[in-house]
């Protein structure tokens, strides 16, 4: 008999039923192993991906739509246009405010936007925890305001110059990117509307509004279709939409006035701010690219007339110039038809394209920069900013100059303009270069410069070197005049950071001509994220021409993540740059050497065109179940325009020369401008939930955009009589 046992069964509906309750007991058992969820539990993306998570997912949910609520209804409110990604549109939303603290401002001194961009940040962040840099700057402006109508420096002479509008500036630095606030502030009790403006000795300012210039209806109908090289291929202008926009007289519609100011705004009242300053960005995005195809133009006209003066071909260089303009011109076309889709381009009513509180900033700094832009650089040029008390404009009396009878010009803005005015006359008047600082003779213009601005999120910056230099060995008496060399130079290094304090390369451009013993050599290079990606090096025996236009384009780089608490929602951000760069050169020369009779014929032709633009973007936004999230806007970190031309020629003067016949002659002509614009945008993060949005602004600023002249030497002259 077998002794394996017969396993025991339940019967079939008995085992269904014991089936039935463990199952069923099952969750509830690791219900009773999981506590009811803490608020910050339900925003840990980890926990709701927890099995404890899964089972207390409908206890997550009603704690955070409890505390959304709440905050949404303590927090202030706006009409803001939401991401495409949300549906689009406007909507109101409520604003989650985010100071500033991690601020990064420096250099710029070169140019007003330095004083601007350094005076505001300040206001920004309510003089409260400042930097070591801000501390610093703060204690300069208070200085400033303390010390009477003094001046110690270039930047303080431009603030008391103008000191009614600064002060104003610096004030509505508090407002940020809320344009609105800023045109209220114009027009209220501090502001600078509808009444005069004065320096700090009392003198009036001229007015914002001449009363006679006249103004295009909006940027659209700034377009005018550009001339070509001859004989190359030009881009043609067929769609309706530049038809519309080549209109005389909307080019010249609007005669800009407080009142008209005013006028705008109410008839644009039912129109959202975000609508009406999102059209203005777009418009001054199209000025940009008339200005750039306006510079292609006026900079391949200089280089070709050099170059035609020189007998040398043209025909590379206009190859090249037409190729820019023709995209340049395709990208007008662009734009233009988006904008008569969005209704801008008509003439004969007010649309939401011809004004906006943007637009009234950028009308105010379109009269005010370019002003105390002059007013600083002809002090820097004068001074080389030593008001020290040796200084020339401190001890006049030394310098022997009709219309300077005073010892002291340092006393008021009045005193300082009369003697910026006579100096210059002055030094116009001399043959050679000189440092006025010293009134020494030189043969060289280095100019170098550097600024940065930003937070710990989002920066940019630039440095840059540029200008000329002659060299002969000896002296005046005994110079080896066959050994001159000469060369032209600019480099520009432009930096960024995204959702991080640390800076990094963003391009290095560099463009180089030089003479050397027997030869002229041209030089360019290129840089992107650390990466050469373009060099030319080569030597030319006696005589070239060498023509370049090296555009790059990193639509996607320099990625990273970061993660912003929206109220309770924890939202993942990825960061980043698209930048566009370039080096357009027009080099040429001639070198012949005669050291047997001591002579040299040199003829160095160096136009370089270094150019730069960053922008930072934020994508993929992540958040935590039950919530939606978007990403809305970009920012201008930094868009820099250098162009050097210069031309240094020596040549032997006829034997019938009026005044120097047989005489080394020297011929220079070399200047240096400079266009930039920074920190411009504004990027943010929404999150929805319940049909309540939220908005968190990742980083916000006005931007701020200057064009100035840095140098522009031009002389002829006998070489000896520069040593």
């Amino acid at each position: 008999m077998s002794l394996r046992r017969t396993p025991f069964r339940l019967p079939r509906p008995v085992r269904w039923a014991v089936l039935s309750t463990v199952t069923l007991a099952a969750p509830q058992a690791l219900a009773a192993d999981c506590p009811q969820p803490t608020l910050t539990q339900c925003t840990d993306v980890d926990y709701r991906a927890s099995e404890c998570g899964k089972v207390n997912d409908g206890s997550c949910q009603g704690l955070l739509e409890s505390e959304w609520k709440a905050r949404y209804e303590v927090a202030p409110k706006r009409n803001a246009l939401v991401p495409d990604s949300m549906g689009g549109g406007v909507e109101q939303v409520a604003v989650q405010d985010a100071p500033v603290t991690d601020t990064l401002f420096s250099g710029s001194d070169e140019t007003v936007l330095g004083q601007v961009q350094r005076g505001q940040v300040l206001a920004r962040k309510g003089y409260k925890n400042l930097t070591k840099a801000e501390q610093a700057y703060n204690k300069q402006r208070e200085e400033w305001d303390g010390n009477g109508i003094v001046a110690r420096s270039c930047q303080e002479y431009v603030h008391e110059k103008y000191y009614d509008y600064s002060r104003f500036e610096q004030d509505a630095g508090a407002f940020g990117d809320n344009f609105r606030a800023v045109f209220d502030f114009a027009y209220g009790s501090k502001g600078i509307a509808e009444r005069t403006l004065y320096s700090k000795d009392g003198q009036k300012l001229a007015p914002l509004w001449d009363g006679k210039t006249r103004v295009e209806k909006n940027a659209y109908f700034r377009f005018v279709p550009g001339a070509y090289p001859k004989g190359t291929k030009a881009y043609s202008f067929s769609s309706e939409a530049a038809k519309k926009a080549n209109n005389v007289e909307a080019r010249q519609a609007v005669l800009p006035s407080d009142a008209w100011h005013q006028a705008m705004s109410k008839s644009l009242a039912k129109v959202a701010d975000d609508v009406l300053n999102e059209s203005q960005q777009r418009q001054e995005t199209f000025v940009a690219l008339l200005t750039q195809r306006e510079a292609v133009y006026l900079g391949w006209q200089r280089a070709a007339e050099a170059l035609r003066g020189r007998d040398l071909s043209t025909a590379e260089l206009d190859v090249k110039a037409a190729e820019r303009l023709y995209g340049l011109d395709q990208a007008l076309e662009e734009s233009l038809v988006k904008a008569d889709a969005e209704g801008c381009l008509v003439a004969d009513r007010v649309t939401a394209c011809d004004w906006s509180p943007r637009r009234y900033k950028a009308m105010v700094d379109a009269v005010m920069v370019p002003r105390r832009e002059l007013n600083l650089g002809q002090c820097l040029t004068a001074t080389g900013n030593d008001f020290g008390a040796e200084s020339f404009i401190r001890n006049a009396d030394r310098l022997k100059i009709k219309g300077l009878e005073l010892k002291d010009y340092t006393v008021s803005p009045v005193a300082m303009t009369t003697y910026l005015k006579a100096l210059l006359e002055y030094l116009a008047t001399l043959q050679e270069p000189v440092q006025p600082a010293t009134m020494t003779k030189r043969r060289s213009k280095d100019f170098s410069a550097s600024g940065y601005s930003g937070d710990n999120r989002f920066g940019g910056g630039y440095s840059f070197r540029a200008g000329w230099e002659l060299t002969t060995p000896g002296t005046a008496f005994n110079g080896n005049w066959c050994d001159t060399n000469a060369s032209i130079f600019s480099e520009l290094n432009i930096y960024a950071n995204v959702f991080s304090s640390v800076r990094k390369e963003v391009a290095h451009l560099e463009g180089r001509a030089s003479t050397e013993t027997s030869s002229i050599r041209a030089q360019l290079s290129a840089r992107l994220f650390g990466y050469s990606v373009y060099t030319f090096d080569r030597s030319y025996p006696a005589r070239f021409t060498f023509i370049e236009n090296k555009p790059i384009v990193e639509k996607d780089a320099a990625k990273v993540s970061a993660t912003f608490m929206v109220w309770i929602i924890p939202v993942t951000v990825t960061g980043g740059m698209s930048v566009e760069v370039g080096l357009h050169a027009s080099l040429g020369g001639a070198l012949g050497r005669d050291c047997t009779r001591n002579l040299i014929t040199l003829d160095l032709i160096g136009d370089v065109g270094p150019y730069t633009a960053a922008n930072g973007f934020a994508s993929v936004a992540i958040g935590v179940p039950g919530f939606q999230v978007g990403v809305r806007g970009q920012v201008l970190l930094v868009r820099f325009d250098l162009p050097l031309q210069g031309r240094i020629g020596v040549a032997l003067s006829s034997p019938t020369h009026p005044t120097n016949p047989n005489t080394l002659f020297l011929t220079l002509g070399s200047s240096l401008d400079m266009t930039l614009r920074t920190l411009d945008g504004r990027i943010a993060v929404f999150v929805e939930a319940l049909f309540i949005k939220a908005e968190l602004p990742i980083v916000s600023w006005t931007g701020f955009g200057t064009t100035t002249r840095l140098f522009n030497d031009q002389y002829a002259l006998p070489l000896a009589q520069l040593y």
